[in-house]
């Protein structure tokens, strides 16, 4: 682990393993530590990178967080790649940490490798999302603890079965709490405020896995159907038995599929070039690890 001061915000930086690098972004409202499985199943062949955005996990909470934009922070991520050495590197990004890639096409493509994009949406938030999130702010500005907040999130985020693993539960509301409130609004403030990002998506020429979960309330299969139709290069695969959190729910599962994945970028297999066509958006089940 190690510490990078980026435009004078310090980030909280998961390094680990020996080989080609991956980094990690994660979800709200959680930190780093949320990829631990897949840490654990690549650092014998990857350099794992996981960032602590500001606020979560051990970075510290950020000066100002009302004026947090995803624009920001994907500047705070461009700066951390370029701390550490990483040229184009792939990036696995969940939900909101979707949303952080799509700054990141915008404002740094040319930083970019391919992308594995789990359970996130290119549009921007509907009024109704908007005002819930604002109500979430309003709630931590008025002294809400995030045990209450994370309780209320937590039925939405795990599929029926998962919710009856008493363990995996504990553990998802712990890595929530293992947070700021400050983080919270942060990250509240500039996913409310998010540009839509079909139009960076469109022909964007990264290689891009999205990856779904077969039982997702938060983020329909449809729109995560929707990125691979606008990248120039995109392939969706359903993970089942999960929701939000396929990583957590089947992680066996999931990273049977990122492995092959990176394996397949270290076989040198090709981007495409032009525009996604309909066959690239027909999903697959992912197979059962032996």
């Amino acid at each position: 682990m190690t510490t990078v001061t980026i435009a004078g915000q310090e980030l909280h930086v998961v390094d680990r393993g020996n080989g080609d690098p991956v980094v990690f972004l994660h979800a709200f409202p959680f930190n780093a530590a949320m990829w631990e499985y897949q840490y654990a199943a690549l650092e014998a062949d990857h350099r794992v990178i996981g960032i602590d955005l500001p606020g979560f996990g051990s970075s510290p909470a950020p000066t100002d967080p009302k004026a947090t934009t995803m624009d920001r922070w994907a500047d705070l991520v461009a700066g951390v790649l370029d701390e550490l050495g990483l040229e184009q590197p792939p990036i696995v990004a969940a939900s909101m940490g979707g949303y952080l890639v799509f700054a990141l096409v915008r404002r740094h493509l040319d930083k970019l490798g391919p992308l594995v994009l789990v359970a996130t949406r290119p549009k921007s938030d509907d009024v109704d999302t908007w005002e819930k999130r604002t109500a979430q702010q309003q709630a931590l500005e008025g002294g809400e603890d995030l045990a209450t907040l994370a309780k209320g999130m937590v039925d939405n985020l795990l599929s029926q079965g998962s919710l009856e693993r008493s363990e995996l539960v504990e553990y998802v509301l712990a890595l929530m709490q293992h947070n700021l409130p400050e983080g919270w609004i942060a990250a509240l403030e500039a996913m409310k405020n998010r540009p839509d990002a079909m139009g960076a998506l469109r022909g964007m020429p990264r290689k891009t896995l999205v990856i779904a979960g077969e039982l997702d309330r938060i983020t329909p299969l449809a729109e995560s159907t929707l990125i691979t139709r606008l990248v120039a290069d995109g392939e969706l695969t359903v993970i089942k038995d999960s929701s939000h959190l396929p990583n957590l729910e089947n992680p066996v599962e999931f990273n049977e599929v990122l492995k092959r994945f990176l394996d397949s970028l270290a076989a040198g297999e090709p981007e495409a070039e032009g525009e996604a066509t309909d066959a690239a958006a027909e999903p697959t089940e992912a197979t059962e690890a032996e």
